[in-house]
């Protein structure tokens, strides 16, 4: 007994500590969070960023105060952007309200982007600054972009045609300055009709994924070469087939996404996680806040037809046959 007292004396003050009260503030102070969004291309001839603030409110539901896009908006706002050997130049970008967000958990009944027209350079280092007027909390973030690539496969411009007479369709291209990784998508467009009414025709497209964080190398030849039967599996379960339909390709789309090592970080970092634990690291280049600034390069290639060779084997193999196209 005379052994334990010491024990006992030790352990009555820190009981007496986590008795004072059973409630403990989860929230700290607040401080006002930026985060920034954007993608900067050579090749599109607008840019445009998004600029919003974090929210927390203690006393709502987090999923309610998003429907609120006041809490969301930056507001007021100054965001200028710059290439680095060119400081004395910058650009103030114009904030904008006529492009339309989709619905979700988030408020869309505004939508706050920042946007500019004028041209950005390849193979440049840029920076990005934005600041609240309101508390003059600012961030920045800096960032490299890529330089489109020279695409040879399948098809070189809009005035080539599209053949899927060989075993393997060869995607080819070669990467410019500081291209990192590539996704590369191809979209057929058909129309659909009745064969006992071919006047009432309904626009279709069919999507595929044919490629996706490709690993690139800046100046060398990056070739894919993608089993046609893939091709012709994804028409399949593309489209419903039925005995009373016809379809008439019009033409196929290809589209190369060209990302810069920024970019498919953040994708890497962001994508869902297949293992046991959910919780996934959080990415962001941006200094003093949240979010990514990085480049891309988006190279379509639209309007190209099918050779008739081509839709002659649609119609017979069968993988396709079913789908009953004609010429």
């Amino acid at each position: 007994m005379f052994r334990l007292k010491p024990i006992c004396l030790f352990f009555l003050p820190v009981l007496a500590l986590f008795s004072c009260g059973n409630e403990v503030p989860i929230n700290a102070e607040w401080k006002e969070t930026i985060i920034v969004y954007g993608l900067l291309d050579p090749a599109d001839s607008v840019q445009y960023f998004r600029i919003e603030k974090a929210y927390l409110d203690g006393k709502t539901s987090a999923l309610v105060t998003a429907k609120i896009t006041d809490s969301l908006i930056l507001d007021p706002a100054s965001v200028v952007l710059f290439r680095a050997d060119d400081t004395n130049n910058k650009i103030v970008l114009q904030r904008v309200w006529n492009v339309k967000k989709d619905s979700g958990i988030f408020g869309n009944d505004k939508n706050a982007l920042y946007k500019t027209a004028v041209p950005i350079a390849a193979d440049k280092e840029y920076v990005v600054e934005a600041r609240s007027l309101k508390t003059g909390q600012r961030v920045w973030a800096q960032t490299r972009t890529i330089a489109p690539a020279q695409i040879t496969g399948p098809v070189k411009s809009n005035a080539n045609v599209f053949s899927i007479g060989g075993e393997f369709i060869a995607f080819e291209w070669l990467p410019k300055a500081n291209s990192y990784n590539y996704d590369v998508k191809m979209e057929v467009v058909y129309d659909e009709f009745l064969k006992t009414d071919t006047s009432n025709k309904v626009r279709k497209t069919a999507r595929w994924n044919v490629l996706s964080n490709w690993f690139v190398e800046p100046n060398k030849i990056a070739i894919a070469r993608v089993p046609r039967l893939a091709f012709l599996q994804f028409l399949s379960s593309s489209i419903s087939a039925d005995s009373v339909t016809n379809r008439r390709i019009l033409y196929a789309n290809f589209l190369y996404y060209g990302g810069n090592q920024t970019l498919s970080d953040y994708i890497s970092v962001n994508q869902p996680s297949i293992g046991i634990v959910q919780k996934t690291a959080e990415y962001t280049n941006i200094n003093g806040g949240y979010g990514i600034f990085a480049s891309r390069c988006f190279q379509p290639i639209r309007g190209v037809k099918f050779s008739g060779s081509s839709i002659n084997f649609l119609r017979n193999n069968i993988e396709t046959y079913r789908l009953h196209f004609v010429p």
